[in-house]
């Protein structure tokens, strides 16, 4: 009995995995609250500017405990750019669904509102994409640049899977570097391009406006890439893309 008695006692003081598990809660918790807070920093200021003291600020916390969970701020852009080039990847897939048996005019339409929905949801990956997308010759002021170029090679190739074209490879890559470029700048500057219109970034007037001109600039090449050029692809060495 006095046995049976100590070993209660011992399981008591002892609880098991309970606490341990808790503290990796708070933990994961804590880590997500300051990702969530450089997301906002890193949106506001390019890499450059931006600090772990604005983090910790915007976080709540004090910016020393950051370097528990990220050493350098370098390490938090990283994590930052995983983050938001995941997120926006995905979401990218999945605007895709549904168009291939549309016109490419209808296609286009409803990409478009599910891009500009999501942007207006989510607006921090497009600015951390406009803010930091310039990267100089032969330095690496921008850690995890590569990421972005993954993320844009990434949607090239979910396009060239999706679009049933009858383009050349070089065709295909003009237009989609062209489209991203166009998207990032008018919905991850919105602030610098509304005001050169004197709309409000965050309206409805300047999403409006965003979507008639990109449908304007890149209906007619997307109707050619989906009909074809067979002068140039017999140039280029044949057609490329999904038949």
């Amino acid at each position: 009995m006095q046995a049976q008695s100590n070993k209660k006692k011992v399981q008591k003081k002892n609880p098991g995995s309970q606490p341990s598990g808790r503290k990796r809660a708070q933990k994961m918790e804590t880590r997500q609250k300051i990702l969530e807070a450089a997301k906002k920093i890193f949106s506001e200021h390019p890499y450059s500017t931006a600090s772990i003291r604005m983090v910790g600020s915007a976080a709540g916390i004090d910016h020393p405990l950051i370097s528990y969970y990220f050493p350098t701020k370098a390490a938090l852009f990283v994590a930052v750019l995983e983050d938001v080039t995941k997120i926006y990847y995905q979401a990218n897939t999945s605007w895709f669904e549904g168009l291939g048996e549309m016109s490419a005019s209808t296609g286009l339409s409803l990409y478009l509102d599910r891009l500009l929905e999501f942007t207006s949801e989510n607006p921090e990956a497009l600015r951390i994409l406009a803010l930091n997308l310039v990267q100089p010759e032969a330095s690496e002021i921008v850690p995890g640049y590569r990421r972005i170029q993954k993320l844009l090679s990434g949607n090239t190739e979910t396009f060239r899977k999706v679009a049933i074209l009858r383009s050349s490879a070089r065709e295909t890559r003009m237009f989609t570097e062209s489209f991203n470029t166009l998207v990032i700048n008018y919905l991850g500057a919105s602030t610098h391009y509304a005001r050169i219109l004197g709309m409000d970034p965050n309206g409805h007037a300047y999403r409006r406006w965003v979507k008639e001109t990109i449908m304007f600039l890149f209906l007619p090449p997307l109707k050619q890439l989906i009909l074809g050029d067979t002068q140039d692809s017999s140039k280029s060495g044949g057609a490329a893309g999904k038949h």
